[in-house]
């Protein structure tokens, strides 16, 4: 090993390159992975208020099927055949006040009506909402939720 100071000049400004390019390295590592952190916690939120606002559509439509005024073993199946249609409209202006404010959309509320050939104790009403949430451009997040009721009636 040589101690001549002539046989080891230039060896910092190797090191110091080494230096500055394994930190640009790190620096750029880091900063994808803070950007993927958010980008999962942007899908998350957005997730948890698209399946909150397509509850809250269930909601609605469980209480157009069976109204708080009318005890439901009062409901008879022919009303609510009526009502199960009228939850299956596409303009109803109740939808609209459920996503004021947060940036979701109600893509779908559908009500579908038990077979006839099924005897009374066996006719289940199924209620499905799809909501969709989205930031602008970049994420969309949809979630559906189902329900089954039977009506207690006739």
């Amino acid at each position: 090993m040589s101690h001549k100071r002539t046989k080891q000049q230039g060896s910092m400004i190797l090191v110091a390159v080494f230096v500055i390019v394994v930190m640009g390295l790190l620096a750029a590592n880091l900063s994808r992975i803070q950007w993927s952190n958010q980008d999962t916690l942007s899908r998350e939120v957005l997730g948890t208020q698209a399946w909150f606002v397509a509850q809250s559509a269930n909601e609605w439509a469980l209480v157009t099927l069976f109204p708080i005024t009318n005890p439901a073993s009062s409901v008879t199946l022919a009303q609510l055949d009526q009502r199960c249609d009228s939850v299956n409209s596409p303009a109803n202006n109740v939808v609209n006040d459920i996503t004021d404010g947060v940036p979701c959309r109600i893509n779908a509320i559908r009500c579908s009506k038990p077979a006839s050939s099924l005897p009374d104790e066996l006719k289940y009403y199924r209620v499905t909402s799809s909501a969709i949430c989205s930031s602008g451009t970049i994420f969309e997040v949809q979630r559906e939720q189902d329900v089954w009721v039977r009506a207690l009636g006739e």
